[in-house]
């Protein structure tokens, strides 16, 4: 048995893992994090997060007011005004509330508050030195007669814990020793993204419709595009040490895609499997090969539209595939639990991913602090957690699928439309 105890080990520092440690912490219960880099360079890191009322209850209770204020102080701004313009640039419709959705379901989206990732991690690290522990692959985890686990380690060293748990995203290798039968799949859509700096834009003489608006692009026929933007307010970094600023660990990163303080805007489209090229072509193509396939698709639409794309920064274009969780029955409760992606990853539609693991981390701080208080079992704690935790997680799951599947939808239909 290893001779390092913790009462909680997390594997993974995602949003959900650190929120955790966060409101651990602030209960004095004990956690370590365990995380591969101490750099996170994938793609989405770069972007913005659309905070909603559920992300913003479980930062309130987990964090300390210093770090919640700092947390607030240093959002960005997103425009808080929709509008709905054809391929023309003629407007149809416009929705000066922000408020609500294309699919008009209730909607908790604070739509003014933009969140860099980035500044968002540095937010729920600060106060974490000794309990993030970098270069940590997990490999296994082995249950003890008392019910508790050790944590092994790619690096041969190991942890025991009163509790694990897997926040270790949608490839997540606890959930694949715990419930071996959780699947995800491929959607079979393809996402294409990009972002210009509003310097560069104001260059290029964009037009203020795709700048001051959370603006949807609808076309007669084909696939549709989402227009946004991201303002950042650097004087109120300088208020909060290196919360908001320029990541270090990005600095060999080229481009401007990581750069934290500077605003822009940003934009994506999504196709189905095949109708761009092939997943084998496409992996193969640079961001301005990208950008000029996107052209050739909508070389009929307004120049206006056409300049957001032309001019967009190569180095922040990139092509995803969407994967979906399916969902999952109850599993047998052990000293072994999940959160966020690790057990329900869900599409990028309605931005639910990101509240949902750190709602998960909301969820599960208040049952491991009764159950340390004595107010109820180990077992029954993390029974209740995962009971509440895999409900909310289905249903933002569907939400987000269902939304996919109409925007998707929606273009085959306009295609089919049109081709009559």
């Amino acid at each position: 048995m290893a001779s390092e105890h913790v009462e909680v080990a997390i594997v993974g520092g995602g949003p959900g893992g650190l929120t955790l440690a966060q409101g651990l912490k602030k209960n004095g219960i004990g956690a370590a994090v365990f995380e591969k880099d101490r750099a996170r360079t994938d793609y989405v890191q770069g972007f913005r997060l659309r905070i909603r009322q559920r992300g913003i209850d479980s930062l309130i209770a987990n964090l300390p007011p210093e770090l919640y204020e700092a947390f607030v102080a240093t959002l960005g701004q997103a425009p808080d005004r929709n509008i709905l313009l054809d391929e023309n640039f003629e407007t149809l419709g416009e929705d000066a509330s922000g408020g609500g959705n294309a699919q008009g379901e209730i909607d908790d989206t604070h739509i003014e508050k933009s969140v860099s990732r980035i500044t968002l991690r540095q937010v729920l690290l600060s106060g974490l030195d000794g309990i993030v522990r970098y270069g940590k692959v997990f490999s296994r985890y082995e249950e003890q007669p008392d019910g508790s686990v050790t944590a092994h380690f790619e690096d041969g060293s190991a942890i025991h814990a009163d509790v694990l748990v897997g926040a270790d995203g949608a490839r997540s290798r606890v959930r694949q020793q715990l419930v071996p039968h959780a699947r995800s799949f491929d959607t079979g859509v393809r996402r294409l993204a990009g972002k210009m700096t509003l310097h560069a834009a104001a260059l290029h003489q964009i037009s203020p419709l795709l700048l001051d608006y959370n603006a949807g692009i609808r076309p007669s026929e084909g696939h549709g595009l989402m227009v946004t933007s991201h303002r950042v307010n650097v004087e109120a970094y300088r208020r909060y040490g290196l919360i908001g600023l320029d990541d270090d660990t990005h600095k060999d990163v080229a481009g401007f895609h990581f750069n934290n303080t500077t605003s822009y805007v940003w934009w994506n489209t999504a196709y189905e499997k095949d109708e761009l090229a092939t997943d084998d072509a496409l992996a193969r193509l640079s961001g301005a090969e990208l950008l000029d396939l996107l052209i050739s698709k909508i070389g009929h639409w307004h120049k206006d539209l056409l300049n957001l794309i032309r001019y967009t920064d190569p180095s922040t274009v990139a092509l995803l595939h969407v994967h979906s969780s399916e969902p999952v029955d109850p599993w047998p409760t052990k000293r072994v639990t999940l959160l966020g992606d690790a057990i329900h990853a869900m599409t990028y539609f309605r931005a639910l991913g990101g509240n949902t693991a750190i709602y998960d981390a909301g969820l599960l701080v208040p049952e491991l602090v009764a159950a340390k208080r004595g107010d109820k079992p180990l077992l029954e704690a993390l029974s209740d957690y995962e009971a509440r935790m895999l409900e909310h997680g289905a249903n933002a799951v569907r939400s987000s699928l269902t939304a996919m599947q109409k925007n998707v939808l929606a273009g085959r239909r306009r295609q089919s439309e049109a081709a009559e």
